[in-house]
């Protein structure tokens, strides 16, 4: 019993110590703190870390929160000689926290960093003045170094950062908007980022938005090291559907890749979106893939399907209609509709077009320019239904199927807005034509009976 009397005893002393040990650790650290050259130190030794100028509007302290950096703003490489692009960055409060183990001995460690509604802008560099970034000379921004006023000694080691409710705004070199999130959460392990490691972590936004590209709730988790950088199972909702993919960007074996699906998404509300006036309503699936989107030379290749859609205010459908003499098809239903896409050099090349409806299919293949501008060769093919409610000179049009379905090619030229279609005048024209040669080979058989 003795023993552990004396045990207990020990034990006692020796947290007693301890305590008394942090509290004097903590009134000097507190005092150190709020000295008045600790802020210009701090301010100093993070823009010589970052390589920016760093401002700092108060430093608050507390021994069980940890350090509390109101009014944060820096920006980093604004003069674009870095070769990476400009950062600016605006913190409502930065919170750090260190080791109270390290304080015992009389040492700042800060183990992690999290940022309270951050505004993080980065402005894309300029072609013209790319410049290679500079060599790194083997020493971590993060090491360890001593305070110039001869205070405590200060190391940042980062184990994890968070960001709280951030917006981040990417800029093309001309200053404008090109990508912006807003309700930004996101949090990281960096612990092992100065020892060659990866940085891994997961990022959530109320709401991104990129090139007429409206999503909300995205999701998703990501791998980092230095040029690398993996997104995996990304997740979003746009459009009253879902998005879904992967996005992998390796410097070290060529051009990003983007995998892309989408799913049930509203044909009129992506046209909203984006401006453009839409004709076309239904619910649409895709499967994509991407390359090098972060550049003006993005190329893409997939697949789309529609379903349960429909045409309206179409002038070409109308005049289709009008001159085939069917009403159905100047505001026709699409029960289904697939195609296989490639983008590149700012336009989308189609092919394998079929579209069916209750009366017709088309067939075909054609570009869509980013500028709206169309071009199309199509094949109309009519049921035999419909080519018995034709006009006999009108049937006459069309090359006539085996299984009673007629067809005819046409093309179709214009915007997308505004589609313009030679049908009509081919109807007319191969009619007038048909009749003159039927009428010419009864002369003919007369003559020679």
């Amino acid at each position: 019993m003795r023993s552990y009397r004396w045990l207990i005893i020990a034990g006692a002393v020796v947290i007693g110590v301890a305590a008394i040990a942090i509290a004097v650790c903590a009134i000097s650290l507190n005092s150190f703190i709020h000295s008045p050259g600790f802020k210009a130190e701090v301010e100093s030794r993070a823009s010589a870390s970052i390589g920016g100028p760093v401002q700092i509007e108060a430093i608050d302290f507390d021994v069980l929160h940890g350090i509390k950096l109101k009014g944060l703003v820096t920006q980093i490489d604004s003069n674009h000689t870095g070769g990476q692009g400009a950062l600016k960055l605006n913190a409502a409060q930065v919170n750090l926290t260190y080791s109270l183990w390290d304080l015992i001995v009389g040492k700042l460690r800060l183990t992690g960093v999290v940022l309270d509604q951050p505004q993080i802008t980065l402005t894309k560099q300029p072609t013209q003045s790319m410049q290679p970034a500079p060599a790194s000379n083997g020493t971590s921004t993060a090491s360890t170094s001593s305070g110039s006023s001869g205070g405590s000694p200060f190391q940042f080691v980062l184990d994890s950062a968070k960001i709280n409710n951030g917006t981040f705004t990417l800029l093309d070199a001309s200053g404008a908007n090109t990508a912006a999130l807003q309700g930004v959460d996101a949090s990281a392990d960096t612990a092992g980022f100065n020892d060659g490691k990866d940085v891994t972590g997961e990022v959530k936004a109320t709401q991104v938005s990129a090139s007429g590209l409206l999503v909300t709730d995205f999701y998703t988790s990501f791998t980092y090291h230095t040029n690398y950088l993996a997104s995996k199972q990304f997740t979003a909702t746009a459009y009253s559907g879902t998005l879904k993919g992967d996005f992998l960007m390796d410097g070290s074996a060529g051009p990003s890749t983007l995998s892309l699906n989408g799913n049930s998404l509203k044909v009129e509300q992506i046209a909203a979106a984006s401006g453009s006036e839409s004709h076309l309503t239904g619910s649409l699936d895709f499967q994509s893939k991407w390359r090098s989107i972060e550049t003006d030379a993005a190329t893409g290749e997939g697949d789309a399907q529609l379903a349960n859609g429909k045409i309206q205010s179409v002038k070409m459908l109308n005049e289709i209609g009008s001159a085939l003499k069917i009403e159905e098809l100047k505001e026709p239903i699409i029960t289904k509709a697939v195609t296989h896409f490639l983008v590149h050099d700012r336009q989308a090349d189609f092919n394998g077009l079929q579209i069916t409806s209750q009366l017709f299919s088309i067939t075909g293949h054609g570009t869509v320019g980013f500028d709206n501008s169309l071009n199309a060769d199509l094949v109309l093919v009519l049921t035999t239904q419909a080519m018995a409610r034709l006009p006999q000179q009108v049937a006459n049009a069309f090359v006539q199927q085996a299984d009673g379905t007629g067809t005819i090619g046409f093309r179709v030229t214009g915007t997308t807005s505004n589609p313009s279609t030679d049908l009509p005048q081919k109807l007319l024209l191969q009619g007038a034509q048909k009749q003159i040669k039927n009428e010419l080979n009864k002369a003919l058989n007369k003559f020679f009976h």
